[in-house]
């Protein structure tokens, strides 16, 4: 048993002072005092006390893709886990489908030495070739041409979250299908307009991949303006949206913007991480990634090579929550909130994961009021 004492618990609305016993992967007991005298004690000498962050689509981390083996996505989860993410769900790249069913078979694996490697989110191949960014135009596919059913049936329960391009042919077949079997749908790389992101509702999708990054927004065509699905992703209630909160990829003016629009059970915080992130990094270094594309590490983000377009972050969750509690000025409980029971509703994990209370797995981390992460706990186990 462990015991956590001297902690401010940052609960779904309000931070208390509190104790909490671990018992096994479980937690225990939550109270005022609590005497356990087998325990472990850990004193937190007043750090906040939250559940482990939940990251739901990362596609690297510590110079480990989830394109790579079982050990690779094993030590990707062990990168972010030191800067508090203790699930996540390792990205795949978009990719021809036989090469997907490799990376699902891989996080299978994993998912049997790791418990926290909650399954597979594919962002692709079923996205707009219009809005690659920094996926390659040869691993993208239509639908309708494509016969994806064996493999959905074969990875029924490992694939939590797929990408697609809602405009595609036969993208709304895809999407019912996935719903059905469980997985979220998330609009991604897409070029659909307002009616048909609402369109989307209506057949399996809810959500919105990394919202302003690879979808269409407000723009002019002629005399007239048309709305895109960011506009849909912020006006209605049913989408849950991907925010990458680095600064980088969203400016601080749209980050209050999607944050006021959505609020922090709408809106949840995403890394997009790639090899360098959860790590140190120098400015100006490169890295390929697994589908052959260039990207290079310069002023706090990952851009192509040719520096024409970002090609995903180098950040880790607890910057996200940073950047969301002291420069965007979010209540700290909602920043942590964007970053743990959000993701985990979206996937429907909520009830064992997402917060502490009793009867929760331990996943639990510690840190100071920069949110520098000093304790990590995973299903009970002390990793850092």
């Amino acid at each position: 048993m462990v015991l956590y004492k001297n902690v401010k618990l940052i609960g779904e609305n309000e931070i208390t002072d509190a104790e909490v016993l671990v018992n096994g992967e479980k937690i225990e007991n939550i109270a005022k005092h609590i005497h356990a005298e087998k325990a472990e004690i850990i004193d937190g000498k007043g750090r906040y006390l939250s559940a482990g962050f939940i990251d739901l689509h990362v596609h690297a981390g510590g110079g480990f893709s989830a394109m790579g083996k079982k050990d690779d996505i094993l030590k990707m989860a062990s990168a972010h886990a030191k800067y508090g993410t203790t699930a996540i769900l390792p990205t795949a790249l978009s990719a021809p489908l036989d090469v997907l069913a490799g990376v699902a078979e891989n996080v299978k694996e994993a998912m049997k030495e790791n418990k926290n490697i909650l399954g597979v989110h594919l962002e692709g191949p079923f996205l707009s070739p219009k809005m690659c960014g920094a996926q390659k135009s040869e691993n993208i596919f239509t639908p309708q041409n494509t016969r994806y059913e064996d493999f959905l049936e074969r990875y029924k329960g490992v694939i939590k979250m797929m990408g697609v391009a809602p405009e595609l042919d036969g993208a709304f077949a895809l999407g019912e299908k996935l719903k059905k079997n469980g997985s979220v749908v998330s609009i991604a790389h897409s070029c659909a307009d307002y009616d048909v992101a609402v369109e989307a509702l209506k057949h399996g999708f809810s959500d919105i991949t990394h919202i302003y990054n690879a979808c269409t927004s407000c723009r002019k065509e002629g005399a007239f303006r048309r709305a895109g699905t960011v506009e849909a992703g912020l006006a209605n209630d049913e989408f849950t949206v991907q925010v990458i909160a680095d600064l980088k990829h969203l400016p601080l003016g749209v980050l209050k913007l999607i944050y006021k629009a959505k609020g922090a059970d709408k809106m949840y915080l995403i890394t997009d991480g790639l090899e360098f992130s959860a790590g140190e990094i120098e400015n100006g270094a490169r890295v390929i990634q697994q589908n052959g594309v260039e990207a290079v590490y310069e002023d706090g983000v990952m851009l192509l090579a040719d520096r024409s377009k970002l090609a995903g972050s180098a950040c880790n969750s607890a910057s996200l929550v940073r950047n969301m509690y002291k420069q965007v000025g979010v209540p700290l409980c909602d920043a942590v909130k964007m970053m743990t029971l959000t993701p985990a509703r979206v996937i429907g994990v909520d009830g064992h994961k997402g917060r502490i209370e009793k009867g929760y797995d331990a996943d639990i981390i510690l840190f100071d009021e920069d949110i520098k992460v000093s304790g990590v706990m995973a299903l009970g186990k002390i990793i850092y």
